[in-house]
């Protein structure tokens, strides 16, 4: 069935709202009795689509987005900590539609969940999408009417009071003066993983007994790049504010920064293989101990067709290197136990690495580092963060491919 646009609202007073709660209260009015889907996607459509199902007017699911598996893990993990998740995943069927609802029904069947429980796990994700979605910019909202659901309802909601509750969450974000982060960190969402990017200044916060021994435990612990916010929350027991208040100080000093991180899946799931018509070109390395050089790499070179080795720890790049023998090196100047000038005269010592293009990577553009450079062996030099112009120059006059783009 074709999907129907939704159309602006127009009322003076819901202006100043986030979009996506713009569409829901426009729809509220329209379809009050209604049965069906509303899709929505992010303004760019890059990102997989949500899904939210309405029931006689009543709210009774919401998924979708790229951190849905995350999703229902934690909040199973919130509500009945004794089951045993990754069971639950083996004998799901992610391709089949709003499959998480099939999932905790099957474990209300096998008394691994009551009915209690699975109404709380089903709620939190709802409100979870929701908050996520007001904090979209430019959704693209689309409603698609429904003669029956899919799943049976366990749950039916008042969309406006949902709705309110989100606008009471965003205005205690703001009232704890916290509306500052998305400013701060580039693409904020609780999506993304906090991770410890400068270890060193942290050890001397330590040594300075500016935190304790135990908050350095912690922090090393659970800022490992594997937790969303969201899993923080849930992992620390306490709020997104609180949180994100324990973070600041470290994020401010940067030691602590953002990266994304994929979805869970489960070995058991047999998932369709992703068709390209990219050809692949060829794999390029890039050795920085900063994960997110790395992701702004991906970012780049993989829609162009290559293949990229991250390596985060210099120490064992050699032995990496020799095994895959990438067609050209990005390296980091300034890593722990070593440095860029000491990798790449030792690379170029080596019979396998004289003819690869070896570039420095760094923040540090002076003569004097580019003359070093050129003297330890390297091809090129290239500034940090990477820009993708220069990265593509870079490609083309050591690669000789001519035609990207």
């Amino acid at each position: 069935m074709l999907l129907t646009k939704l159309s602006t609202v127009d009322n003076t007073s819901t202006q100043l709202l986030p979009k996506f709660i713009q569409d829901l209260k426009h729809l509220h009015v329209l379809f009050q009795q209604a049965t069906g889907e509303l899709i929505v996607t992010d303004e760019h459509e890059s990102e997989p689509n949500w899904n939210i199902y309405f029931y006689l007017g009543r709210l009774v699911y919401a998924t979708g987005g790229k951190h849905r598996v995350r999703r229902l893990a934690r909040a199973i993990r919130q509500h009945s900590q004794n089951v045993n998740i990754q069971d639950l995943l083996d004998h799901a069927n992610p391709m089949t539609e709003a499959w998480e609802l099939k999932v905790i029904g099957q474990a209300i069947q096998d008394q691994q969940l009551t009915t209690e429980q699975s109404r709380a796990i089903i709620q939190s994700s709802i409100h979870e999408v929701f908050y996520s979605l007001s904090d979209q910019k430019q959704p693209k909202s689309s409603w698609k009417p429904l003669d029956a659901l899919p799943f049976k309802p366990v749950v039916a909601l008042s969309a406006t009071q949902t709705l309110d509750d989100i606008l009471a969450a965003h205005q205690k974000w703001q009232n704890a003066g916290l509306s500052h982060v998305q400013n701060m960190i580039q693409g904020f969402s609780f999506d993304l993983a906090p991770y410890i990017s400068n270890p060193d200044q942290l050890k001397v916060m330590l040594d300075a007994e500016a935190i304790s021994s135990k908050t350095y435990s912690s922090l090393k612990k659970i800022l490992n790049g594997k937790n969303t916010l969201w899993d923080l929350s849930i992992i620390m027991h306490c709020s997104m504010i609180a949180v994100m208040r324990s973070l600041l100080p470290f994020v401010v000093d940067g030691i602590v920064t953002f990266q994304e991180i994929p979805d869970w899946t489960s070995p058991n799931w047999k998932l369709p293989v992703k068709q390209t018509t990219t050809p692949r070109r060829g794999l390029i390395a890039c050795i920085d101990d900063s994960p997110q050089v790395e992701i702004e790499m991906r970012r780049i070179l993989e829609p162009l067709g290559f293949e990229v080795l991250g390596i985060t720890e210099p120490l064992q790049s050699v032995s990496t290197l020799l095994q895959r023998k990438p067609d050209l090196i990005f390296l980091d100047l300034i890593m722990p136990n070593t440095n860029g000038y000491e990798l790449c005269t030792f690379l170029r010592k080596t019979t396998t690495f004289q003819e690869i293009p070896i570039v420095i990577l760094t923040g540090r553009d002076g003569v004097i580092d580019r003359v070093r450079a050129k003297m330890a062996g390297s091809s090129d030099f290239l500034s940090k963060p990477p820009d993708p112009a220069k990265v593509l120059q870079i490609l083309r006059k050591f690669l000789q491919i001519s035609e990207i783009s």
